[in-house]
């Protein structure tokens, strides 16, 4: 294998994410969120804390991107330079990663090569490394790592270091997102079912063997929340994107139509409830709200799981709110061809491909559907359905190859 390949997509990255700091730049510098908040707060002695309705959160979110944020601000202060080429190897990391999955699901360089091209000019990657300080391309990285890493755990011949490297690699993606879990048990789940039964047995033990890694890996974490909380909880914040996505205001995103939290048309009830209350207790009182909504109301539910799942794979009422008109419009025109293309070499590559093409596809699959069932049934955010665009670059190449070179076709 020649590093040409791998040099494209590089080049692509690097030259789209130039173009974008050249042509769109930003006087004031990266935005700053919550992640910012707490880096502050770490590198000031205050802890690992973030201050949420009135109340300080010590679990706010998942630690590593914070962490490596705030070991970054350490040695360079305000200066956000460091800060974006991190993310920009992120989010190149995550475009030879898609480079590695679509070689395996294609075996063709060229189409591989396209699909890494194609992640590594993703609009929301390009957009969050150059504009916020933020942990997408880092989420996308660990994504593309998780799936990597079960392909080679799941195959019939794999060693007993794959299988480890995959449950380590899932316990690291742990410390960044727990909804990747999800993604990974999707997969072993769809490994499991489309397995001969004589080999079912094996490939769950595999699949037990990873899930005990990976919780090895995470165990830090949720003893460490154990001890503050005397409960295993991976964040305290999850009830409240449970409840913003699942009370009679909700639209299934986090916000209204005008880009505002819902929590801003709560009642004043509920809102004294939370005033005061521990970080706790307001996890508690958001869990309580959120299924009390849902059992009172299940077709309201219904619906909204509904418009979450459309929202996945199309655009939310609020799409495109916090961004300029002409962003909104590209990220539209862009979504709508990767998708179309997506779609139109999916059903290229399934009449071609063989069965063990089709079941590491099928994998894949699996995987954003993972994430997509989280998704529904909490709240959806437009840049939540990135694995998915990661997925459709894959099969995109594979529709534009075929194109260009009908004979293959």
């Amino acid at each position: 294998m020649t590093l040409k390949p791998l040099f494209w997509v590089v080049a692509t990255g690097v030259l789209v994410r130039l173009a974008v700091v050249i042509l769109d730049p930003l006087p004031e510098g990266l935005g700053r969120l919550e992640p910012s908040v707490i880096a502050e707060h770490l590198n000031a002695g205050r802890g690992f804390v973030y201050e949420q309705y009135g109340t300080e959160y010590r679990a706010w979110k998942e630690p590593l991107y914070v962490v490596l944020l705030a070991q970054i601000m350490r040695r360079t202060g305000d200066s956000p330079w460091l800060v974006m080429g991190a993310q920009w190897l992120f989010g190149l990391g995550t475009a030879l990663g898609m480079w590695w999955v679509a070689r395996r699901l294609l075996s063709d360089s060229t189409k591989a090569t396209l699909a890494g091209m194609l992640t590594a000019a993703n609009p929301f990657l390009v957009y969050y490394d150059t504009h916020w300080i933020h942990p997408l391309s880092l989420d996308a990285l660990c994504f593309v790592l998780v799936i990597g890493t079960i392909l080679m755990a799941a195959k019939d011949d794999a060693k007993a270091r794959h299988l480890v490297w995959a449950g380590l690699t899932m316990g690291v993606a742990l410390w960044q997102r727990a909804a990747l879990l999800t993604a990974g048990l999707f997969a072993w789940l769809i490994t499991v079912v489309t397995t001969p039964r004589a080999r079912r047995l094996t490939v769950t033990t595999r699949a037990a063997i990873w899930l005990v890694v990976a919780m090895a890996v995470i165990s830090p974490w949720l003893m460490r929340n154990v001890r503050l909380f005397h409960r295993p909880v991976f964040t305290t914040d999850f009830a409240h994107i449970v409840w913003l996505g699942n009370n009679p205001w909700s639209n299934g995103t986090y916000s209204d139509v005008e880009g505002r939290r819902v929590i801003v048309h709560a009642d004043t009830a509920f809102l004294a409830k939370l005033e005061g209350a521990s970080e706790l207790e307001q996890s508690d009182l958001f869990w309580v709200e959120a299924r009390r909504f849902i059992q009172d109301h299940p077709g309201q539910f219904a619906l909204l799981v509904g418009r979450r799942l459309w929202a996945f794979v199309w655009f939310s009422p609020n799409a495109g709110i916090g961004y300029a008109a002409w962003q909104g419009t590209l990220y539209r025109a862009a979504y709508a061809g990767l998708l179309a293309l997506g779609l139109v070499g999916f059903w290229g590559f399934w009449r071609r491909a063989g069965p063990e093409a089709r079941r590491r596809a099928v994998l894949l699959g699996a995987a954003v559907a993972g994430l997509a069932t989280v998704h529904s049934l909490t709240a959806m955010n437009m840049k939540h359905r990135l694995p998915l665009e990661l997925a459709l670059a894959v099969f995109a190449a594979e529709a534009l190859v075929c194109r260009i070179s009908p004979r293959e076709a």
